[in-house]
């Protein structure tokens, strides 16, 4: 097994580990692939980003469900995606940082940072913001069911 297989093996498998719910759109490649870019979108640091949120697996459980509509855009966005980087999984962050600045404006990047972003402030019974990290990191008062927030 190669040092690429190895990473890629290693990072399946804490995708697996970190999301309780199985992939239901995408296949473990492509939710690998996805996962590297949310984490660019929304990095950890000194607060939790898009893999603490469990943004991934907002986006998988919402392609089945109301995203339904943006099915394709994502097999193909990411199909061209890794055709033209194929290389990106084995880049640092910072390099990886700096090959996602050269884009410019790219139509399946500008929508992977909507559903990121919808899936890290959103509500958690979207399948997202797990633990309510981004209100919590915000210091928004806690969601109570029912569509209603409840604040002072």
């Amino acid at each position: 097994m190669d040092d690429l297989q190895r990473r890629e093996f290693v990072a399946l498998v804490s995708i697996a580990s970190a999301s309780a719910a199985p992939l239901r759109f995408f296949s473990p490649e492509e939710a690998l692939w996805i996962d590297a870019l949310m984490t660019q979108i929304i990095p950890t640091d000194d607060t939790p980003g898009a893999k603490e949120a469990n943004c991934l697996n907002f986006l998988d459980l919402q392609l089945r469900k109301t995203l339904s509509r943006f099915g394709p855009s994502y097999r193909q966005g990411l199909k061209l995606f890794r055709q033209a980087h194929p290389d990106f999984l084995t880049l640092s962050f910072p390099e990886q940082t700096k090959r996602l600045e050269a884009l410019g404006r790219n139509e399946f990047f500008e929508m992977l940072v909507d559903h990121t972003m919808q899936g890290f402030y959103g509500s958690p019974i979207h399948g997202g913001n797990r633990d309510e990290v981004s209100w919590k990191m915000m210091g928004i008062e806690k969601y109570m069911g029912g569509g209603h927030w409840h604040g002072a």
